[in-house]
């Protein structure tokens, strides 16, 4: 199971309504939420030194992979020290953890079958990671026990301060950062096959 450490940052409980924004207390509190990981995300790039490379070009080796124009996510054009010409498609493809294993293989034999032509190349990486429906509803879990941490934290700062908290007037989007162990061993997390 991956977890996902939400952190917020309740910016500016102000310590007395009448009060500017320069008299604020800033609060930062964090928890982990655990969170399936129930997708792979696949960055899968495709390169061609062909003049006329076109995207069909790309999406025809990468037909059976998941890639299309719809999940281009991006398109460059650089310059080798050869002096060729290189176009990199780069495609996000999401897929169910069940079937990274087989989107995997498909990759690998979308390299395998380009390996003699030496103007095109296919590289890709995976992560494993929740959707974001589930960060978003790991977020919605976590965030008034995130509140009430930060007003736990900010009402002895504005005491301190000779004040007391009012509204919140400044919150940071939370961070999301994905750590835990992966429950995949068998079936998709050891691409190295």
């Amino acid at each position: 199971m991956r977890f996902v450490t939400l952190s917020l940052v309740a910016a500016s409980l102000a310590p007395l309504a009448a009060q500017t924004a320069p008299n604020t207390v800033t609060v930062t509190v964090s928890t982990t939420q655990p969170a399936a990981a129930v997708t792979a995300a696949f960055r899968i790039q495709f390169l061609d030194a062909n003049l006329n490379s076109a995207l069909d070009t790309a999406l025809g080796t990468l037909r059976d992979t998941g890639a299309s124009a719809a999940n281009l996510s991006g398109t460059s054009v650089s310059l080798s020290q050869q002096g060729f010409v290189i176009t990199q498609y780069d495609f996000a493809v999401y897929v169910p953890v069940e079937q990274a294993a087989a989107t995997r293989d498909r990759l690998i034999a979308a390299q395998r079958a380009i390996a003699n032509v030496n103007a095109q190349a296919v590289s890709w990486a995976a992560t494993y990671q929740p959707t974001p429906a589930e960060q978003a509803k790991a977020l919605e879990t976590a965030l008034p026990a995130l509140l009430e941490q930060a007003a736990r934290q900010a009402g002895p700062l504005a005491a301190a301060m000779g004040g007391k908290t009012g509204k919140i007037v400044a919150m940071a989007a939370p961070a999301i950062a994905r750590r835990g162990p992966c429950a995949h061993r068998d079936c998709c997390c050891d691409l190295r096959r």
